[in-house]
């Protein structure tokens, strides 16, 4: 049989193209098809064997055969590995958050956390504030996507560049609370079914959190929030410049837990831009104790079962972590 096999050069020829072929499919399984030379070069030395020994040529195919099933049974386990889907968190402090996504982090209640959003939005004039009782606000007019046939996602490019027209920044996390304002026009803030998207927030803040220490973290943010307030007196008197500090520190001071004295000073009592620039009434309040009005008008704006992980779900660590801390303080106190 080894005799035919020698005197047939065709067949030898086709055995030794298929063995060529198969080698080239081991070596892309293992190398992943780095190496090329090495594999001529190993693939030329091989065909030179055969065509000197017709018996090494047909012993060849007992180990390619067996190396060709270990690394179809080695990506079969591999693929059958599914990795961590939780994100835990590492070391160092995560810097760069804005006051709600801080508010997240530090897992304040829920509804201080969208009034700092809201103020972020309408800060950065892509919301407006129609009324103050109840708080009530609208899209500006040049990020109303709807009605337009647009997709979602045509609908966040739009106000994307509607944003960079007045160089503001817009987040993925304050998108979706775009497409629920603006679907409801006139309807007070308390009123609008907000929780469908405090999850997504959540885990926007917990992937830009993952990785690092939650607990150096929120250290660093309550050391921002503690020192705000502190930035716009010197030497234990009210700069002159107050305005343009709590302009830039607003959502830090209304994290603190006396805000109120801080915004409201025996001489000075502050108002943010977009009041002064479209004044709404706040029922003869002052600013900051309207701010705390709007807390509690906000208290149980969202439901129990949105700040909540369902049993079986694939969830972030870190999102996990923000969201039981938030369900904590807002339902529990």
């Amino acid at each position: 049989m080894l005799a035919a096999f020698e005197a047939n050069i065709i067949l030898r020829i086709a055995t030794a193209a298929v063995f060529t072929a198969l080698l080239w499919l081991l070596f892309l399984q293992l190398a992943r098809g780095q190496g090329k030379i090495f594999f001529a070069a190993l693939a030329a030395g091989l065909l030179a064997v055969f065509a000197y020994s017709p018996l090494a040529q047909a012993l060849a195919f007992v180990p390619l055969l067996g190396l060709l099933t270990w690394a179809a049974w080695r990506r079969r386990q591999a693929a059958g590995y599914q990795p961590a889907v939780a994100r835990i968190e590492g070391g160092g402090v995560k810097r760069g958050l804005t006051p709600p996504e801080a508010a997240v982090l530090l897992g304040r209640p829920i509804n201080i956390t969208l009034t700092l959003l809201l103020f972020e939005l309408l800060r950065k004039g892509i919301l407006r504030q129609t009324n103050g009782e109840p708080f009530t606000v609208e899209v500006t007019e040049a990020f109303r996507a709807h009605g337009s046939a647009l997709t979602a996602q045509e609908r966040g490019e739009r106000r994307r560049l509607a944003a960079q027209a007045i160089n503001a920044a817009l987040h993925a996390f304050e998108e979706p609370f775009l497409e629920i304002i603006e679907s409801h026009p006139g309807v007070p803030v308390r009123a609008l079914d907000l929780g469908v998207a405090v999850q997504p927030l959540v885990r926007y803040v917990a992937g830009r959190a993952g990785g690092y220490s939650l607990d150096e973290t929120r250290v660093y943010y309550d050391l921002i929030i503690d020192r705000a307030p502190k930035e716009a007196r010197s030497d234990g008197k009210l700069t002159f410049d107050r305005e343009r500090i709590f302009n830039r520190n607003l959502g830090w001071v209304l994290l603190g837990a006396d805000f109120v004295t801080v915004l409201d000073q025996p001489d000075y009592s502050y108002v943010p831009q977009w009041l002064r620039k479209q004044p709404v009434p706040l029922g003869n309040r002052t600013f900051a104790r309207w701010v705390q009005a709007v807390y509690a008008e906000l208290d149980g704006v969202v439901d129990e079962r949105d700040v909540q992980l369902e049993l079986g779900d694939e969830n972030d660590a870190v999102t996990a972590a923000l969201l039981g801390d938030i369900r904590r303080t807002t339902f529990y106190g």
